[in-house]
């Protein structure tokens, strides 16, 4: 009898292997620098973030606290973070004034760290942590004021086989997560409330581009800035307007400087 767990294993391999460029091996080299090194704190804003092993580790990727420090959230006001790994951003967002805070992942590795950084900065009873793919944690009726998504911007091939789970967190195989954000995002938002999307010039953006003209979305770049170093990427903060409902409001245009990080 043949062993055809074996011949998939090697394929699946080999297909992990043969899958090549720039940002990807970028994103190995610092997943190794963090396992080399050891992460379990993180600094933004002035603020201390515990972080855990096998969560997306800001201490060598900068778009968390990029993004974090640019973002608008809005007093009084709610926020969705998708993808909230150690929750850096939604707890900024408790502790920058929003009333309602919800932050999903789909590790749930990420959902505790996320819980317990809350529970760090006594913001618990404002941020509802919730493990799961997308929007399907949310509840029927759930909108909010802003919704933000820090995505999996560097693409890989529909057949890619991840050999490391954390890798989702930083690759999306043929855009596919892009793909249903974009299908169901709108429903989700408050009449007036922004749709925001951080992306990278590490991602493909002109794929990104051709997503978001068949998905019915037009946009405008809310913020954007270089990262710290030599041939450091640009991140953007896009805010997406659907079509179908031309009253959303848009924010701010004017590009933001970078602080330090």
């Amino acid at each position: 009898m043949r062993d055809h767990s074996s011949k998939a294993d090697t394929k699946a391999d080999a297909k992990a292997e043969a899958f090549d460029s720039k940002a990807f091996e970028s994103v190995r080299r610092r997943l190794a620098a963090v396992e080399a090194e050891g992460v379990d704190t993180y600094h933004c804003m002035g603020r201390e973030f515990v972080i855990r092993e096998g969560v997306f580790p800001p201490t060598h990727f900068q778009s968390t606290g990029i993004f974090t420090r640019h973002l608008p959230y809005v007093r009084g006001g709610s926020f969705l973070e998708i993808g909230c790994g150690a929750g850096v951003t939604a707890v900024t967002a408790a502790l920058e004034g929003c009333a309602r805070v919800v932050a999903s992942d789909i590790s749930e590795a990420a959902v505790l760290n996320t819980r317990a950084n809350a529970t760090l900065h006594q913001v618990d009873t404002i941020v509802s942590t919730r493990h799961g793919d997308l929007f399907d944690v949310l509840d029927d009726g759930e909108r909010f004021d802003v919704i933000f998504w820090n995505s999996n911007f560097v693409f890989v091939p529909d057949e890619y086989v991840f050999d490391k789970e954390i890798l989702r967190a930083f690759c999306d195989a043929g855009y596919a997560a892009h793909r249903r954000f974009l299908k169901d995002a709108h429903r989700y938002l408050n009449a007036g409330g922004m749709l925001l999307l951080g992306f990278s010039s590490q991602g493909d953006e002109a794929a990104l581009t051709g997503l978001l003209g068949e998905s019915g979305y037009t946009h405008t770049v809310l913020t954007s800035a270089f990262g710290e170093g030599p041939g450091a990427p640009r991140y953007d903060i896009l805010q997406l307007f659907p079509q179908e409902q031309p009253g959303t409001a848009a924010g701010s245009r004017d590009q933001v400087p970078e602080g330090g990080a």
